[in-house]
């Protein structure tokens, strides 16, 4: 029970920091503050190093399978991701959406693999 509210509490902290930065970078890109071409890099970007900062710390925190850990807060993060595209989008089903799933459940992988090797004992 005590895991699940780690993940619970780190999930729901992502996607906080997850939505004000990005509706940061909206609002500079509205106010032309930043061009196209960067806020279509920054976004992704922001979304990884937050699953991967974030798996880093529960990778922290584990006593041993980092890469199991980092598995299990990537599918819980994928989950939601999907069941806010299901809910809001309708056409989420395509090549790059799969591929971007894939790179955020590898980047919460080996953000928890490293997470546990550098944990103090």
């Amino acid at each position: 029970m005590k895991k699940l509210q780690t993940y619970i509490k780190n999930i729901a902290i992502s996607l906080i920091f997850i939505f004000l930065s990005l509706l940061l970078l909206s609002t500079l890109y509205y106010f032309d503050i930043l061009s196209t071409n960067i806020v279509n890099y920054l976004r992704p970007l922001i979304i990884l190093l937050n699953i991967f900062i974030s798996s880093y710390l529960i990778g922290k925190k584990a006593d041993k399978n980092g890469y199991l850990e980092g598995l299990k807060y990537g599918g819980i993060v994928l989950a939601v991701f999907f069941l806010i595209a299901l809910f809001f989008f309708h056409n989420f089903f395509r090549i790059r959406f799969i591929l971007y799933d894939i790179i955020l459940l590898m980047t919460s992988v080996f953000g928890s693999m490293l997470g546990i090797n550098k944990r103090k004992n």
